[in-house]
């Protein structure tokens, strides 16, 4: 599996878009979670958040839409903190940290031959939500990832996840309790470099080592810079 951008990704400032393989002898989703002690130690609530990230919304003709790191940092100020596991938290300290929403997905045997996609949504891709049942389209024009291949799409993409007026990864790609392996996304932003998304893996790795030592992060081949 390799990591394509398109260039019409590219032209929205997605220059550096990166992706890991995360693999472990045991279940990923396993292993006891962060505290909101640890959580509160591990980022800067008043620190700024990139702004190429609403700039990204506001490219895809979303200037209202909330980036996830703003939403998130409001959630954990009004409802607390809930740890989902170790994985789970790691990333979502990543996002807290850098302000990226970043994916966390489950892979197939048949993934390791497909390519991982980055690009503009052609009109015909559907997607089924995470925690829901109910498939729907995806407008022409929103940003999307997944892998090459799927024969009932006009742009050969199975959907991993979709960014516009939502913001959602699709259910059939969340990782099971069973799973070993997944894939980590980061997609970056306008006006952020190289470094802020080696900043984000970063941020993951260093959580799992010290919550999920056994959890290995792989880079992508790709186009990542």
């Amino acid at each position: 599996m390799r990591l394509l951008v398109t260039p019409e990704a590219r032209a929205l400032g997605l220059h550096h878009p990166r992706a890991w393989r995360l693999t472990s002898a045991e279940p990923l989703l396993g292993g006891d979670g962060l505290t909101a002690e640890q959580v509160a130690a591990m980022y800067d609530t008043g620190s700024p958040l990139p702004e190429g990230y609403r700039k990204l919304l506001a490219g895809l003709g979303h200037p209202d839409v909330v980036p996830a790191g703003e939403r998130l940092r409001t959630l954990l100020d009004t409802r607390g903190w809930r740890s989902h596991g170790p994985v789970v938290d790691a990333v979502t300290v990543a996002t807290l940290r850098h302000g990226a929403g970043i994916g966390l997905h489950r892979l197939l045997p048949g993934d390791a031959e497909r390519d991982l996609v980055v690009g503009r949504a052609a009109g015909g891709e559907r997607i089924v939500p995470a925690f829901s049942t109910r498939s729907r389209p995806i407008p022409a024009g929103d940003l999307v990832y997944g892998v090459d291949g799927a024969p009932h799409t006009e742009s050969g993409l199975e959907p991993f996840a979709w960014l516009g007026r939502r913001d959602c990864d699709a259910a059939e790609r969340q990782l099971d309790e069973a799973d070993r392996e997944g894939l980590l996304v980061v997609l970056g932003c306008p006006g952020e470099g190289a470094d802020h998304t080696e900043a984000i893996g970063a941020t993951v790795a260093e959580v799992l080592r010290e919550v999920r030592p056994d959890i290995t992060l792989t880079p992508l081949p790709g186009s990542a810079g």
